[in-house]
């Protein structure tokens, strides 16, 4: 199985059998994270974790360039036909799921959203950058508005020749839901809060996986978000876990 990370929670899942492809974004203006036009090309099967902005903005143009199917939950499939995503191209789905898609095994699990808290939304908003990059901030307000989560965030658990990816869309996991340990490569997203190790060591604790691939911690969304520092948590599992942190457009085997 091959994972390519392209910059905050989009990942694409490669086998011998098929491809699928979750949460792809193309970044703001100025934002380091370089995508490039045609990066998801002959992907035609979407899996979205959850509707904010920054995970289904750019759906609706892949959709158009033919993508062929999207997978979400009931609110952002709301927000995908708002703007214009052809219902034939929608797939509802709900935790507790199993699907088929591209050779792969995809399970449906209940997650939760990160909880923003104060720290993080002063340095956010009281900072420089929102004058360096006050060209974005039209399209961020209207993202935050118009794309909300709904209490929907999922996490994917994808099989295929024998691996297991378990995919999250943000950092936080449901208290009631009975989740799979062991998997041999847990995706989790590194940015949101202003403590990020503590629910990050509580989510790995909970999921015993077998290595960690670092996501969501880079500046696509500049001013609104930014580059983590994650040395915290590598140095952490040093020596004892895998934890990986790709380029944008960086590719590992599992």
């Amino acid at each position: 199985m091959k994972i390519t990370w392209f910059g905050t929670a989009s990942l694409a899942v490669e086998t011998e059998r098929g491809r699928l492809l979750i949460d792809p974004f193309f970044p703001f203006h100025g934002s380091p994270t370089r995508v490039p036009p045609n990066a998801y090309a002959g992907y035609g099967t979407i899996l979205v974790t959850h509707g904010h902005f920054d995970h289904i903005m750019s759906l609706p143009g892949l959709a158009a360039g033919g993508a062929r199917r999207v997978y979400a939950t009931r609110t952002p499939l709301k927000t995908l036909r708002r703007l214009g995503v052809a219902e034939g191209q929608l797939n509802r789905i709900a935790p507790g799921e199993t699907l088929s898609l591209e050779g792969m095994r995809v399970s449906v699990y209940q997650s939760r959203h990160v909880r923003y808290d104060g720290p993080v939304l002063r340095k956010t908003l009281i900072n420089p950058r929102m004058l360096r990059h006050a060209r974005n901030l039209p399209r961020a307000i209207y993202g935050f508005l118009a794309y909300p989560e709904g209490g929907e965030t999922v996490g994917f658990l994808i099989e295929g020749e024998g691996k297991r990816l378990f995919a999250m869309g943000s950092l936080n996991l449901d208290d009631q839901t009975d989740y799979p340990t062991g998997m041999d490569l847990l995706a989790l997203p590194y940015q949101g809060t202003s403590d990020l190790l503590t629910p990050a060591l509580a989510i790995i604790d909970r999921l015993r996986p077998k290595a960690v691939l670092l996501d969501h911690c880079d500046d696509a969304f500049p001013p609104i978000s930014s580059a983590i520092d994650t040395t915290d948590i590598e140095s952490r599992f040093a020596g004892t876990l895998p934890v990986y942190r790709l380029q944008p457009g960086e590719s590992m085997g599992i």
